[in-house]
């Protein structure tokens, strides 16, 4: 079966800006690192070639987060990043390094690049086989020129941009080559292509893709873990079949149109149908399963009173995307339930022999219930740990 999760972007979106007190502001950030750079082990000059990233505080932990980008003659650095938490002002915990040899190992001392950000656009989207149908115009140049955004160019769902950026070898002593990073979304897939061309011969240095394909296997192959017998029945602590891995805890503060809703999952903690605990089994409302103020709105009320009786609700909306308009949500296009508010049913069971969009059997509707099912809990479980 194959699943196709659009999610990285989205889910770090929403869980670096969703803090309850919003965003810090960067000066102060960068305050809290000065007053900790001896403890960081940061050099004035280091502390002179990095840029924060971004900031927020988690006020029920008391704690701020710091994302700081090591950057070289104002230019970011690709992957040079610290993650600094601090509690009362004070340096609690920090992972990450950065590139100590940027002076030496940087292939272009001035950091201006020999390549237009035009071209390294062009580049980009002929690796990535993208015919564009118009030419690369600027709309915008930022940064003395080392953002530029340029139109569509008929190839891409979002306007086409291009940053300077270091990017280090694979080698600790090898190059570190000026490049530009060239954002794309095609409209003919579900990618989102991060291209890195390099700025001074045009070539291309590597790519990400923020759209994540799993592969897990076809129907007919044996079970991945059927040479491993211990763990052939293998379940963790406090795991029952058919229940829920967490005591329920009762919200009291939730709406009075949802009452209850009933899902055919693979369900946590199994991570596919050929993992130990997999296959498919219900699930009742899931929500209970998170304390506090994650699932005050339970899973298909939005912020605004509206409830849904299909995959849609506060914190997730999930369908399918085959067909144009791409990124754009129906209901028709979502999993829809059997029976009418406030009591909700998604029990449909899945077919592994057939192909996942097939819909009679339903394993599509299933797939779409289980793609929903899965984002409220792990946007459940980070809200827990301070993503709020």
């Amino acid at each position: 079966m194959k699943k196709i999760l659009l999610l990285i972007v989205t889910l770090y979106s929403v869980f670096v800006s969703m803090a309850q007190t919003g965003d810090v502001d960067k000066n102060s950030a960068m305050q809290l690192v000065d007053a900790n750079k001896s403890k960081l082990g940061l050099s004035a000059d280091e502390l002179n070639n990095v840029m924060v990233s971004s900031a927020y505080r988690d006020d029920a932990m008391g704690i701020t987060m710091v994302y700081l980008q090591q950057t070289h003659l104002g230019i970011p650095v690709y992957n040079q990043m610290l993650v600094l938490a601090f509690k009362d002002n004070k340096l609690v915990n920090h992972a990450g390094t950065f590139n100590r040899s940027m002076e030496k190992l940087a292939n272009v001392k001035t950091g201006m690049p020999s390549v237009s950000a035009e071209y390294a656009v062009l580049s980009a989207l002929s690796d990535r086989i993208l015919k564009a149908t118009q030419m690369a115009i600027a709309v915008s140049r930022k940064d003395d020129g080392r953002f530029v955004e340029f139109t569509n160019m008929g190839v891409s769902r979002e306007n086409i941009t291009a940053q300077l950026t270091w990017v280090p070898g694979e080698k600790p002593a090898d190059p570190i080559k000026l490049a530009w990073q060239v954002y794309v979304i095609p409209k003919t897939t579900s990618d989102y292509w991060m291209v890195r061309v390099d700025a001074s011969d045009n070539s291309i240095l590597g790519m990400d893709n923020f759209t994540n394909y799993d592969h897990w296997g076809h129907p007919g192959e044996e079970n991945a873990y059927a040479q491993y017998p211990q763990f052939s029945n293998w379940q963790p602590a406090g795991f029952e079949k058919e229940k829920p891995l967490f005591d329920f805890k009762q919200i009291t503060n939730s709406p009075t149109i949802i009452n209850s809703a009933i899902y055919r999952v693979v369900p946590f903690p199994a991570e596919a149908p050929t993992f130990p605990l997999g296959a498919h089994a219900t699930r009742t409302d899931p929500w209970l399963a998170a304390p506090g103020n994650a699932t005050t709105l339970k899973w298909h009320t939005a912020a605004g009173g509206i409830d849904y009786a299909y995959t849609r609700g506060n914190n997730v909306w999930a369908y399918e995307d085959r067909t144009a308009p791409l990124n754009t949500g129906t209901q028709a296009k979502s999993a829809n339930s059997t029976t009418s508010l406030p009591d909700l049913t998604f029990n449909f069971t899945p077919d592994y022999t057939l192909a996942p969009t097939t819909t009679t059997p339903p394993n599509q509707q299933f797939n779409i219930t289980n793609l929903f099912y899965w984002n409220n809990i792990i946007h459940d479980v980070m809200y827990d740990y301070g993503f709020n």
